[in-house]
């Protein structure tokens, strides 16, 4: 009886893998075109490439690459490779020339062992491979100085770690958010209540997340006694309140509108995720809920401000996961930096 199932889910797997590859090789000849045509109208000036292609976190924490290389290639056309789901974050960057939106590590690979680029900064961990293809991503640098998937966030946070894996000295700078005025409108087009508390309640790892039990019991005690809207963003929506000072935005806004009603709260509170770098790159006050991720105990994802413990609470019960953190911590920590509840 199994039989029949499990030789569909084969034949759709290798339907999928053949297509892929197929599509992988096509978007390789196409942007090498692009990209040669692009470099003959650029005459002597390098072509650079800064390549960090996913996970919205670790893109938002590198911002500052895109500085340093700017101040090393004043004069070059500098691209950042991303996948096309990430691409609005590098889109309006000022230190950038453009963007060249990445299919799967395995055209990456293709693109490197091309030589289509002068110089190239890749920020990527070896060995991350697409699920299709057979090529294997592998950054040199990082090998060189013993940079894993099983010891980076032994390393130090996000920048100071990728930046290593990039060639690029240590870096710890502040990152940045480049929100164009017509996002801003968008939001303000929302008429949203001022001075929400936005929070975050899932990752797309659930060993990150704090259980929806506690965040909804949290959401009814900021309600009961102080007097801001809270605003959750996200994709899926953890709260099931009523309460008409709560508004649900999951799946509502794009990543740049998550972004612009994050800086324009009061209070951020959320788990260790894309969100949560967002409220560090836009200076906004946050408490973020962490704990052990993997064999990784002490760790701390973020640079800047919030790397110096300036306006955040991080809350890791050390050895435990998140799903263990204490009710009464974030509680405590709400209190600490909104004041002692009023009744409202």
């Amino acid at each position: 009886m199994t039989e029949g199932p499990r030789f569909r889910e084969v034949w759709i797997y290798r339907f999928h893998k053949i297509t892929h590859i197929i599509g992988k090789f096509w978007s390789f000849a196409v942007k090498y075109l692009q990209l040669r045509l692009l470099k003959n109208r650029l005459g002597n000036r390098q072509l650079v490439a800064i390549i960090l292609s996913e996970q919205m976190g670790d893109i938002i924490a590198c911002e500052p690459v895109s500085r340093e290389v700017r101040q090393r290639h004043p004069d070059a056309y500098i691209l950042w490779v991303v996948k096309e789901a990430f691409a609005d974050l590098v889109r309006y960057n000022p230190n950038l020339d453009g963007f060249l939106t990445e299919k799967c590590p395995g055209e990456r690979v293709q693109l490197l062992r091309s030589g289509i680029y002068d110089k190239v900064y890749n920020l990527h961990i070896s060995h991350r491979k697409c699920k299709y293809c057979p090529e294997d991503p592998v950054n040199p640098t990082a090998d060189q100085i013993g940079l894993t998937f099983d010891n980076y966030y032994y390393r130090g946070d996000l920048l100071y770690m990728f930046s290593q894996a990039a060639g690029l000295p240590p870096m710890t700078d502040e990152p940045r958010m480049y929100i164009p005025e017509t996002i801003k409108e968008s939001v303000l087009a929302r008429q949203l209540p001022a001075q929400p508390i936005v929070i975050h309640c899932q990752s797309s790892h659930v060993a990150r997340d704090w259980p929806a039990a506690n965040w909804n019991k949290l959401v009814d005690w900021l309600l009961a006694t102080y007097p801001y809207p809270i605003i959750e963003v996200g994709l899926t929506p953890t709260i099931r309140t009523t309460n008409p000072r709560f508004i649900n935005l999951c799946g509502q806004l794009n990543l740049l509108e998550t972004a612009e009603v994050i800086r324009q709260a009061q209070l951020f509170i959320g788990i260790d995720s894309g969100p949560a770098h967002m409220a560090n790159a836009t200076g906004a006050k946050g408490i973020l809920l962490l704990g052990k991720l993997y064999d990784f105990v002490d760790y701390l994802p973020y640079s800047g401000r919030y790397k110096r413990g300036e306006g955040v609470t991080i809350l890791n019960n050390f050895g435990h996961p998140c799903a263990e953190l204490p009710y009464d911590w974030v509680q405590q920590a709400v209190q600490q930096q909104v004041g002692q509840p009023k009744r409202v």
